[in-house]
């Protein structure tokens, strides 16, 4: 008798244990974006003369709050085309963003910090070990960003820090977290608004 006690005992146990490993889908989808990705984020500014420049590509990487959390905070660096032969074609090298990103119910939601109008979510995406693709709000615009790396295997391929030396102005602070101007010595023009092709496309 006490050996059929103990055995279901046994079978108990590994069953809980099995339980307890049962697999979150919002959780699993969190540790796969945790990361670095490059691609077409379709970002662009627009300068005090009427002038907009579109970005090459973007830089972002997902942090989570602790270890398999499934929001954290993240970091955007948009890159452009600039002064390489004394011919400008965008005053700023890069502009940089913090959001905050969260999945709820295997909604990716990203919620930037100083300009609400990039604002985004991300439905019916597709996460390999290589690349993640998918759909920004309801429109039909797709996106797809290469993986560089993994924070659960972490070795960062670009180090983001809150300061880079960037120009920080203070009046436009609510449109953009900072920039790195070009090498030019020309004066640059004032960032007026930023945003992104792929999410203002109409429905």
């Amino acid at each position: 008798m006490k050996k059929h006690f103990l055995i279901l005992m046994a079978a108990l146990a590994v069953m809980a244990g099995f339980s307890s490993c049962s697999s979150d889908p919002d959780e699993d989808k969190a540790i796969a974006l945790s990361g670095e990705w490059e691609g077409d984020w379709g970002m662009w500014y627009e300068d005090e003369f009427g002038h907009i420049f579109d970005a090459d590509y973007s830089y972002i990487q997902l942090i989570p709050d602790y270890a398999y959390a499934t929001h954290g905070i993240g970091y955007q660096e948009d890159y452009y085309s600039w002064d390489t032969r004394g011919r400008v074609m965008s005053y700023y090298r890069y502009l940089w963003y913090r959001f905050d990103w969260e999945i709820r119910n295997g909604v990716l939601y990203l919620t930037y910090y100083h300009d609400r109008s990039l604002d985004t979510y991300i439905r019916d995406y597709r996460l390999s070990n290589n690349y993640f693709s998918g759909y920004f709000g309801r429109t039909n615009n797709t996106f797809r960003l290469a993986k560089l790396s993994n924070f659960y295997n972490w070795r960062p391929a670009f180090e983001v820090s809150i300061y880079y030396g960037y120009d920080i102005y203070g009046p436009y602070a609510n449109s953009y977290d900072g920039a790195a101007r070009s090498n030019t010595d020309e004066k640059a023009p004032t960032i007026v608004r930023v945003g992104s092709h792929m999410r203002e496309a109409a429905e």
